[in-house]
């Protein structure tokens, strides 16, 4: 089954307590963990008590050594509380004793984004569609993984990214941008320059269509509120890299005040 994403003005509510936002996922059983302890870092972790959750998950790694459940919650507490390095050195241990925990890979394109090690950030992305491409198990190619967030002005951006071109406009990437009541403000797209001339004024619905995804020979990076739309640039030979757009979207941010 996939997953429908949806970005417009009448989305639900998403509350962005912690940002950058990490995955998550449902618990990873392991015979070595110590459970009761694993959900009482957990329940810290999920209240969003970094500090607390990060004692917790420290003390069961130091006992159980290999215990993904162990590892992976330190990882999650770490990357909460922005110790970039350290929560990448987890991840890399999870990754290391159970390669094909996508939620750890996912997590990692964060820290990497985080770090600017964008070689490292490409490489996790590319296992994560590989991954996709031959139907791994675990994950979906319907998916809109957030893969960076970033501040400008005070403002936070998150960045999601979709592996199947979506929506109307057939968007590869929305950098969103939520009010305090944890809806979509505004958001800038990289879509298809042809499809978005089709775009209305008030948003663009971005979530899985049923049309077939032709491909696509140019992006518009563009951007969009609840009243008004324009274009920041245009790609005509292709997709950019993720750092080009992520560039340029900097700059037009950085210009705005």
């Amino acid at each position: 089954m996939k997953h429908h994403r949806s970005v417009g003005w009448n989305t639900h509510a998403v509350v962005f307590a912690l940002l950058p936002m990490f995955a998550t996922t449902a618990p990873v059983q392991s015979q070595t963990s110590p459970q009761t302890d694993i959900a009482v870092a957990r329940q810290a972790l999920a209240q969003k008590h970094f500090d607390r959750a990060k004692v917790l998950f420290t003390a069961i790694v130091k006992e159980h050594d290999d215990s993904i459940d162990g590892r992976l919650g330190l990882a999650d507490a770490e990357l909460g509380l922005h110790e970039y390095e350290a929560a990448e050195l987890e991840y890399r241990r999870v990754v290391a004793l159970e390669p094909e925990l996508w939620i750890a890979h996912k997590n990692l394109v964060i820290v990497e984004a985080a770090l600017g090690r964008w070689g490292e950030f490409d490489r996790e992305r590319a296992i994560l569609r590989g991954a996709r491409d031959r139907g791994a198990p675990g994950i979906s190619r319907g998916d809109a993984d957030v893969i960076d967030s970033f501040l400008v002005h005070a403002q936070r951006w998150v960045v999601r990214e979709y592996y199947e071109p979506a929506g109307r406009s057939l968007a590869r990437y929305n950098f969103e941008s939520f009010g305090p009541d944890g809806r979509v403000r505004e958001y800038i797209s990289l879509e298809s320059a042809e499809q978005a001339k089709q775009t209305t004024v008030g948003g663009v619905e971005i979530g899985h269509d049923s049309q077939a995804v032709t491909q696509i020979k140019g992006y518009a990076l563009n951007w969009y509120t609840g009243k008004a739309h324009g274009s920041i640039t245009i790609y005509r030979d292709g997709e950019p890299t993720y750092k080009k757009v992520r560039d340029d979207v900097l700059r037009f941010l950085i210009r705005q005040k």
